[in-house]
């Protein structure tokens, strides 16, 4: 009897099948971190310039709910491993590029307010982030603040984050934030450590933070919170904990944990190459789980709760920027270089070059650099529940009320397959990761990305800024790469056929 053996594709599938049933614990070959999640992640140039606007019908519709990004392009120095755009600004500005940079975003503020959806919907969350949104002079910011609540109609209960470092905030700022209408401060930490911030290149030092916080405490300002950064070169388990307990002796509500990554062809990148640093451990190393196990433990002893993935807040203190982007899941309007807008079906990126953004604002266009195709009524669908599940949990009743469509039906092979990995629980009125899902959160994203999106190389030679080179990276692999399995929908292809039409 003649027997053939089975193709290396069918061999590895069915090695990874065994090695699933040997080791439930890792569901996945591959385990992916993400420091931010954009979807779609595929965007190309916008050929069209301004004139993409004619395209969107919705910006003559009455506005609803939306939130508003500011973006700041400065920064006094770029850390070693940040592999971000910025444009460095030196502190004494000789060329007074900062005043002539917020005329720009003014300007731009003002033309995006004269269409109706921005003109007539209710602004609930306001963000200035960079860059460095504190490195911006108080006059400055005093004219952003105002300008935005000239021009737009904002929530009663709205709130206002400013995104920055220590090392900006004299008295004199100080002041004017308690005073003013920003309401929230997110500070970009690291670490309290002395000898860790010089390792990574931190523009501030140590007690930097510690002043810039007592100072803000003194005068009732509260919500404040923190980025903290793990695994850096050098890190301790013991120095880590020390971090963490200045978060009570602080009484910071809030809190953010990332894992610090080192990218290529950064400073960092080349001074591990030559010896001169001590590259971080593997992120699955023990060391690094027990790190993210102890911010967990901490955090929990301390009163907080993990109520998205890696953000810890006290009761009453959610990001709510993250909030109604995500969860709610209303229009972005993003403005300055290097940031990204969503509404009316696409999402839309200003390219980094910021003398050709002030350039175009004082000629009055508008600076649309790239996009994606329009998002199907599926995608959106994926894009929804992709962020939503950053809160571990999708309510069936409020996906209905958002799509009116049933969550089971439109996903109903994603939550067998993740239901058969035990990485959720169905229960009558949501699904909920598992402590193994909450493990495995990002590749549990990835179940939800249109198979259209994967092997999407092309992508990479497109102009990526900011976190969206990170997804599209993630998106130019196979889908099996991640997920360790065929793609459901090329083993059926009605559904396949199906899928690609909504694209």
């Amino acid at each position: 009897m003649k027997t053939c053996s089975p193709s290396p594709a069918k061999t590895a599938s069915i090695a990874m099948q065994t090695n699933m049933l040997v080791n439930p614990d890792r569901p996945y070959p591959n385990k992916c971190y993400l420091p931010f999640i954009l979807y779609p992640p595929g965007m190309h140039r916008n050929a069209e310039g301004q004139a993409f606007l004619a395209n969107l019908k919705g910006l003559d519709e009455q506005g609803e709910d939306f939130v508003l990004y500011i973006g700041v392009p400065f920064c006094r120095a770029r850390c070693k491993s940040c592999p971000y755009f910025i444009s460095l600004l030196p502190e004494n500005d000789k060329h007074n590029r900062e005043d002539i940079y917020v005329d720009a975003l003014i300007k731009d503020l003002e033309n995006w307010a004269t269409f109706r959806r921005w003109k007539t919907g209710l602004l609930r969350n306001i963000y200035i982030g960079g860059g460095t949104g504190s490195v911006l002079k108080t006059a400055n910011l005093k004219r952003l603040v105002d300008k935005v609540f000239a021009l737009f109609r904002v929530a009663d209960d709205y709130e206002f984050t400013l995104e920055g470092n220590a090392r900006d905030f004299d008295e004199e700022k100080i002041d004017f934030i308690v005073n003013s209408r920003i309401n929230r401060l997110s500070l970009g930490v690291q670490s309290f450590q002395p000898e860790i911030l010089i390792t990574i290149g931190s523009p501030h030092a140590a007690g930097d933070s510690i002043r810039v916080i007592r100072a803000f405490k003194s005068r009732g300002f509260k919500n404040i919170q923190l980025d903290l950064m793990y695994n850096m070169p050098g890190h301790t388990l013991e120095v880590w904990q020390r971090d963490l307990m200045m978060l009570s002796e602080l009484d910071i509500p809030h809190f953010t944990i990332y894992l610090y990554r080192i990218h290529k062809e950064t400073p960092q990148d080349k001074l591990i190459s030559k010896g001169k640093i001590v590259p971080p451990q593997h992120a699955e190393a023990p060391m690094v789980k027990t790190m993210y196990t102890e911010a967990k433990d901490i955090a929990e002893a301390m009163g907080f709760n993990m109520y998205m993935v890696d953000h810890f807040c006290k009761p009453g203190y959610e990001n709510m920027y993250n909030h109604w982007n995500w969860k709610v899941y209303v229009d972005t309007l993003a403005i300055g270089p290097g940031s990204y807008s969503y509404f009316d079906g696409y999402r839309l990126g200003t390219g980094t070059d910021v003398e050709d953004y002030i350039a175009a604002c004082e000629r009055g266009e508008f600076v649309i650099s790239s996009v994606t195709d329009k998002l199907s009524s599926r995608v959106q669908r994926e894009r929804y529940v992709i962020f939503a599940l950053l809160y571990y949990e999708i309510e069936f009743a409020f996906y209905h009320s958002k799509f009116g469509t049933e969550f089971h039906a439109d996903f109903a092979s994603e939550i067998e397959r993740l239901k058969a990995k035990g990485l959720i629980e169905v229960l009558p009125d949501r699904i909920r990761l598992t402590q193994l899902g909450l493990i495995w959160h990002t590749n549990i994203i990835l179940e939800f990305f249109n198979p259209a999106f994967w092997s999407d190389t092309a992508s990479l030679n497109e102009p990526n800024w900011s976190l969206n080179g990170v997804m599209v990276e993630v998106g130019a692999h196979e889908r099996s790469y991640w997920l360790g399995e065929a793609d459901p929908a090329r083993l059926n292809p009605a559904t396949n056929m199906e899928l690609n039409a909504n694209v």
